[in-house]
């Protein structure tokens, strides 16, 4: 008699068990795939755009890499620009970083760049250096209002900021900084 009790209590228990398992029984969703976050990476690139009244090449651009930023912008990193935005200057142009609108035109170079006008017959060499440039290549106009050393020749000054418009070959800086020698009597 004890081994029917026992065998009683044991389906019993077992019964018990499986009820409590079926009751625990999680609900099995299908997987689906969130919305991947895109990414692309390009390395060692050149670009040229040209002129849309001319055809002719008005900036070659070359950068060490090229991915997308967390605002969804094509940034380039190490990036060189040889730019001729008029028929007599020249201009290079070096940024650690650089984003560029290829629709809109609109440029933005950070963590330090260069801004190189070459030297013509009438005008001597012009560089620009500073942190920050905004512009478009599209208008021809440059600003920065972060801190700028300029070298035009053999003359030195620093700047809070500029405008210029690269077309006209206008230059406007704010805030000079410079020392002067007076000649000697």
């Amino acid at each position: 008699m004890n081994v029917r009790i026992l065998s009683v209590f044991g389906i019993m228990a077992i019964m018990v068990a499986a009820w409590f398992f079926y009751q625990e029984e999680a609900q099995i969703k299908p997987a689906t795939p969130s919305t991947p976050d895109m990414f692309y990476e390009v390395t060692k690139l050149t670009a040229t755009q040209t002129n849309e009244h001319t055809g002719e090449a008005e900036y070659t651009l070359t950068a060490d890499s090229l991915t997308q930023n967390a605002a969804g912008e094509d940034e380039m990193l190490d990036a060189t620009m040889y730019w001729q935005p008029s028929k007599s200057e020249k201009y290079t142009i070096i940024a650690k970083r650089a984003v560029l609108d290829q629709m809109t035109g609109e440029m933005k170079l950070s963590d330090g760049f260069s801004l190189t006008r070459e030297a013509t017959d009438n005008k001597p060499k012009l560089v620009i250096e500073g942190g920050q440039l905004n512009g478009n290549t599209k208008t021809r106009l440059l600003s920065s209002d972060q801190p700028l050393k300029i070298t035009n020749g053999q003359d030195s000054f620093k700047a809070k900021g500029m405008s210029a418009n690269l077309e006209l070959g206008e230059y406007e800086f704010y805030q000079i900084e410079m020392l002067y020698h007076a000649a000697s009597r």
